[in-house]
């Protein structure tokens, strides 16, 4: 137990919660739950923005993937960073314009229907709940590694994902949307530094990026797995070679004798290996450090790419913090300070990942110990690497800074989470459809009781997780399951945000099917890749095809794309006032302040332009 780290945790936590104590003060409206008086500032609001962006996924889990795929793994950090592009070229700037308080406020207004107000909500639930996933994950790893102790009659993960849901849905429905911003900005400074020391620790103690690169090239990346005497002995219908025998070529003599007696004893239970990862481009080569593109097929290459990109801009806890931008310029603003302060961090990331490689295999090697589990000298969870090294070049007081670093992030995606989920039901439900007279009062209570009711379903996904052996399934699932995220708020939301915002021609059919086809089919190919990996249904077949679909947005973003427009043409109904909204979205202050003076109208008549 990291005492030292422990009580910066825990000074973390306080703190967390005296700022959404404060923050209660400011929440007496729907306006302060939801958007805190859309009074943050564009600098502010970036750093909460940041804060809500980068989460375990991007603190843990890009250097894990790093740690764990080579170069394969640096796909993350440019996807992650790439995707404000879309969201500053195309949607941030209109859609605070638009006004409103959601994502699903923004369909209805542009569309003129409770039905695709109704599958919005739907939208935002099922990718909040997808992105809670690896939040909740991350909370249990963090804690196996940061105290390694369970508390009150449970075993170390569960007491990490109990923690952190407890904590959240108390600072969350205290604070609302203000106490949350104020939390994130600080979270996020604190993560950055976090992350500014390993890196800087590393080099402090001689790292060399070529070097270390060179080094990491010289032998296969390996994956770590646990497997049962038939699964060891079963050949590889590609290779012709069995998994003990891929061992032999990579694990040390005396591991390997450890297995060879495991598998002639023909006991029940598995044993921990070291495997050659697979190659998916060429089946007979070796998986090599700086050659990326080994990881994935082609196909899952372009799509987790653009699934990274995309899906950034559908997001939906991203996105509500746009409408807490005074103005559309403001929101703007805001994505260009995004870009300055994700893109650093998300330099620095593969860097941790490379140099955690190196030093804990050396720390292994020369006799060294370490609290996490490992195989052949490789982290048997890839997404502990950054806790691990910041303990072997930092010691305790180091990997205090990442463990409340980690927690931080944790904190600040769950809590844009949360609030993203309760004001879908809140009120795009609740103040919509159930008790649209109720009072202000009435209307934050629903809010906080929906911030409750969420932070439950987060603590029961994450302590499914392992539960359904995914952990074991996948290398760097962290990573992983943002990436599923991203890929159904790309199918299901993106669609319909660039042609509601840039097409004129969108119906409100068109929009709805577009959005029911993005969700439905995105989800459907994840589990289909799950079922598979896990076994469940064969890799021949159209079955398997579709399951092999590691990242689907290659497929399910172009289908609902054209989904949109195929039925927007057949349908050919558009809203009445579409000029109006047109306006709302496009139109320049000058213009809406005409508009709304008539005088637009006036220079019409006589043939000039109005000033």
């Amino acid at each position: 137990m990291n005492t030292l780290a422990i009580v910066l945790v825990v000074v973390l936590i306080l703190f967390t919660i005296a700022l959404s104590i404060f923050s209660r003060r400011f929440t007496r409206t729907t306006a302060d739950f939801y958007l805190a008086g859309r009074k943050v500032g564009s600098f502010s609001n970036a750093s909460a923005i940041s804060g809500d962006y980068l989460s375990a996924a991007s603190f843990l889990g890009v250097a894990g993937a790093v740690y764990a795929s080579g170069l394969d793994g640096v796909w993350y950090a440019a996807g992650f960073a790439g995707g404000f592009m879309v969201v500053v070229l195309f949607i941030a700037s209109a859609l605070r314009r638009f006004g409103e308080y959601t994502v699903a406020d923004f369909a209805y207004g542009r569309f003129g229907s409770d039905r695709i107000r109704l599958i919005t909500v739907l939208a935002v639930l099922l990718t909040s709940l997808f992105y809670m996933a690896p939040q909740m994950f991350g909370a249990g790893t963090t804690w196996q590694v940061l105290v390694g102790k369970g508390i009150l009659g449970m075993d170390p993960y569960t007491s990490g994902v109990v923690v952190v849901a407890a904590i959240m849905a108390l600072y969350v429905g205290l604070g609302g949307m203000k106490g949350t911003t104020l939390n994130q900005i600080f979270q996020f400074w604190w993560l950055f530094f976090a992350m500014f020391m390993v890196v800087a620790f590393a080099f402090g103690h001689g790292f060399s990026y070529p070097k270390a690169l060179a080094d990491a090239s010289k032998e296969p990346i390996v994956d770590t797995k646990a497997l049962t005497v038939a699964e060891l002995t079963t050949p590889n219908p590609a290779t012709g070679k069995t998994p003990l025998e891929a061992a032999k070529t990579v694990m040390t003599p005396e591991e390997y004798a450890k297995v060879e007696e495991f598998v002639a004893s023909k006991k029940e239970g598995k044993i921990p290996v070291a495997l050659p990862s697979k190659n998916k481009l060429h089946e007979l080569r070796a998986m090599l450090f700086r050659e990326p593109g080994h990881r994935y097929n082609a196909f899952d290459q372009f799509s987790m790419v653009l699934a990274l990109v995309l899906g950034t801009a559908g997001l939906p806890h991203i996105l509500n913090r746009y409408y807490t931008n005074p103005s559309g310029s403001a929101a703007r603003r805001s994505t260009f300070w995004v870009l300055v302060f994700i893109g650093l961090f998300y330099i620095m990331a593969p860097i941790a990942g490379l140099a955690g490689l190196g030093y804990i295999k050396e720390h292994l090697a020369n006799g060294g110990t370490i609290a996490a589990a490992n195989v052949h000298g490789h982290l048997v969870k890839p997404d502990q690497v950054m806790p691990t090294l910041a303990n072997l070049l930092g010691g305790q007081a180091l990997l205090g800074v990442v463990s409340a670093g980690a927690f931080a992030a944790m904190f600040s995606t769950i809590g844009g989470l949360l609030i993203a989920s309760a004001s879908a039901v809140g009120h795009d439900v609740y103040e919509k459809y159930i008790n649209p007279n109720a009072s202000e009062a009435k209307r934050v209570l629903v809010g906080r009781i929906a911030v409750l009711v969420f932070s439950g379903l987060a603590l029961t996904i994450g302590l499914a997780i392992p539960k359904f052996g995914l952990d074991q399934a996948y290398p760097a699932l962290i990573a992983m399951m943002v990436t599923w995220a991203f890929s159904v708020g790309a199918s299901a939301f993106v669609p319909m945000l660039l042609t509601g915002i840039w097409w004129k021609g969108t119906t409100e059919r068109g929009a709805t099917a577009g959005i029911f086809v993005g969700l439905g089919s995105s989800i459907a190919f994840i589990f289909l890749n799950i079922l598979q990996t896990l076994g469940k249904i064969p890799k021949e077949g159209a079955i398997g095809f579709l399951g092999s679909l590691t990242f689907p947005v290659l497929f399910t973003f172009p289908l609902a794309l054209l989904t949109i427009i195929v039925v927007s043409k057949l349908d050919g109904q558009l809203p009445k006032n579409v000029d109006e909204i047109w306006m709302r979205i496009h139109g320049t202050a000058h213009e809406r302040h005409e508009r709304d003076l008539g005088l637009d109208k006036v220079g019409g008549l006589l043939g000039t332009k109005s000033h």
